[in-house]
């Protein structure tokens, strides 16, 4: 009898330890779930813009699949800070297809500079800064991000800004011009002719300066570009900070020795150089510069 007493008094002071140890021993946590990216999230549900729905689901591209979107265009999204494009197609209820591209960059200054090499329409309040195709067209960019929409046909201008209002309401607000663009002188400057960049190859299409790099430009470097009527003349005015000025007059002696037709004037103020492009004298730019330089 005594030996079951102390086999039955064994049993429970176990239990009661073991019930003291889990009460000490935290439960292993929930899984989490991985947040879900504000470019994907941004896109609107069915019927958020009335006659509209969604025809098949988000698509996304990295740097390693963005050539399956855009072959042979890649590269002009590299040079700013490309991480990942989010793509969705949406139909109405007459067949009309609008296809929605949101670009996520690097940094608020590589959308606006992404947003500013395409501009080519009419501007529109929507996000910090928008450009549109009345009926068939619509950019904008905020924060990081570039939102562009394309229909097929023309819509409805209402619907091409309520998809915008709907994108630019959901994605994170933010984001302010570069600097260096609020540097270019107001006077006789072309509306909406501004170009931010990093790389040489944003600008080819205004200016050629023989595609080898001869300012030595790279993601370090800031740069702006912008035409400016003069004298009757359009002539454009480039701006670019380097990291430092042993680097922009490194830049300006090259430029000076390329050979550049359409070279006026140049000149460097520490790291920041200064060049005016066209075909007018130099006494009629040289003011510009200065100005800029200041």
């Amino acid at each position: 009898m005594r030996r079951l007493t102390h086999l039955l008094f064994a049993i429970c002071y176990l239990l009661f330890a073991i019930s003291l140890l889990s009460g000490c021993i935290s439960a292993p946590p929930e899984p989490t779930q991985p947040a879900v990216s504000p470019m994907i999230s941004a896109f609107p549900s069915a019927d958020a813009v009335q006659g509209w729905t969604p025809n098949g689901e988000v698509e996304t591209f990295d740097s390693e699949t963005i050539f399956a979107l855009v072959d042979g265009q890649a590269d002009f999204f590299f040079v700013y800070g490309f991480e990942q494009v989010a793509v969705r197609r949406y139909v109405n209820r007459d067949g009309t297809v609008l296809d929605i591209h949101i670009w996520q960059l690097a940094q608020p200054e590589d959308a606006y500079g992404l947003f500013s090499a395409g501009i080519a329409g009419e501007p529109v309040a929507i996000g910090n800064e928008g450009d549109a195709d009345p009926e068939r067209r619509l950019v904008f960019w905020q924060d990081r991000y570039v939102a562009q929409l394309f229909a097929r046909k023309d819509i409805p201008d209402a619907d091409l800004q309520g998809f915008g209002a709907a994108i630019s309401a959901a994605l994170p607000s933010g984001g302010e011009r570069p600097a260096l663009v609020d540097q270019l002188p107001a006077e006789d400057l072309v509306p909406r002719s501004a170009i931010f960049f990093h790389e040489e190859l944003s600008i080819q299409n205004e200016i050629w300066l023989g595609g080898e790099n001869i300012l030595g430009l790279s993601q370090e470097t800031d740069g702006v570009l912008a035409r400016y009527e003069v004298g009757g003349a359009t002539v454009r005015l480039l701006l670019i900070e380097y990291p430092d000025a042993e680097a922009a007059s490194a830049g300006l002696a090259a430029l000076e020795g390329g050979d550049i037709d359409s070279l006026i004037v140049a000149d460097v103020r520490s790291n920041l150089l200064g060049a005016v492009f066209g075909e007018v004298d130099e006494a009629m730019v040289s003011a510009l510069l200065e100005v800029a330089l200041e």
